[in-house]
């Protein structure tokens, strides 16, 4: 039987309380962290705020103060939050190496939690992996990016851009210039105050109400869903999806639908004072219910057009589909 001197014993000993103090330590660097930390800033300056998986809330307040609260992560490795001249800066680092960097296999309960209040004429620009946002309140503009993750707002004016990947975007009572982009996730949007609207998804669906006169919408893999106010430019198109829209129009307005493989049906509201120059390829169909006119078909290949005009035209709206169907109607 072997036997262990008091010397080694002691140095043995010695050993196993070392590494059950850096088990400790390690075990304590990965619990999540509570904060609750304000700073002063300017009431029109920038607010940008970075951070890795999670979840955070973003809320424009009436004072002049940034305030981050809630928990961090267990992965995170710095937080920055500082002002720097009018732009205050909310930055979660988290670990990438090792163990930390296989950042897929944790769950929520090791991610961030945050409540972030901004003073409410802020700009703010936000990016985030693996997160869901929600923005409230917010009136001096946005710009936000987040990858797998869903995005709300809500109350938000200014110049605006939001956009996701792997994730959809849900905003209501915007005002202001506004541009949403998705790739792998859903549109629905209540747009007000007649300013500027952009759309794009690819393999995502769009659905919005908006009063803006200038729009352009986009898909790819997906449908398009409008109610409409007085429009002076509509733009859509969309490949392997259909365009459902409604509106009425300016004076001197400017339509154009196009669809690969899908229905396009506009239905107009009031007067429809407009040239219609409609043209279906590789088959499909056209059907006129605004006035009497027949569609007309090419006497060889598939090639079908309907051509009119409603008295004291002054719009002009252009549609054209391959191998889909057009439906024109009033409401």
């Amino acid at each position: 039987m072997k036997i262990i001197t008091p010397v080694k014993y002691s140095i043995t000993l010695k050993s196993i309380l070392v590494s059950l103090l850096f088990l400790v330590s390690m075990v304590a660097l990965a619990e999540k962290q509570e904060i609750d930390k304000t700073l002063e800033a300017d009431p029109n300056g920038n607010v940008e705020v970075e951070h890795i998986a999670g979840k955070a809330q973003i809320i424009g307040w009436d004072k002049n103060e940034v305030r981050v609260s809630g928990e961090l992560g267990e992965r995170t490795e710095k937080f920055i939050f500082e002002r720097r001249g009018k732009t205050v800066l909310v930055v979660v680092d988290i670990k990438k190496d090792g163990k930390w960097n296989k950042w897929n296999n944790w769950g929520d309960e090791a991610d961030d939690n945050l409540m972030i209040y901004i003073p409410l004429k802020s700009r703010l620009e936000y990016t985030t992996t693996n997160s869901d946002v929600s923005l409230e309140n917010i009136h001096g503009g946005i710009a936000a990016e987040v990858v797998n993750g869903d995005m709300t707002a809500e109350k938000i004016s200014g110049r605006i851009r939001l956009e996701s990947v792997n994730g959809d975007i849900n905003a209501r009572e915007v005002e202001g210039e506004l541009t949403i982009e998705t790739v792998n996730g859903d549109v629905k949007a209540k747009h007000l105050k007649a300013s500027e609207l952009n759309l794009s998804t690819v393999n995502g669906d769009i659905r919005v109400t908006s009063d803006s006169p200038e729009i352009i919408a986009e898909t790819v893999n997906g449908d398009i869903e409008l109610e409409l106010d007085k429009i002076d430019e509509l733009e859509l198109q969309t490949v392997n999806g259909s365009i459902e829209a409604k509106l009425s129009l300016n004076a001197k307005a400017d339509v154009r639908a196009s669809s690969v493989g899908g229905l396009i049906e506009l239905s107009f509201k009031g007067p429809v004072l407009a040239r219609f120059d409609v043209e279906a390829h590789a088959g499909g169909s056209i059907k006129n219910k605004i006035t009497d006119q027949k569609m007309s078909r090419a006497k060889y290949g598939p090639r079908r057009w309907l051509k009119f005009e409603t008295a004291e035209a002054s719009s002009k709206v252009e549609v054209s589909t391959v191998h889909g169907k057009v439906r024109l109607e009033t409401h």
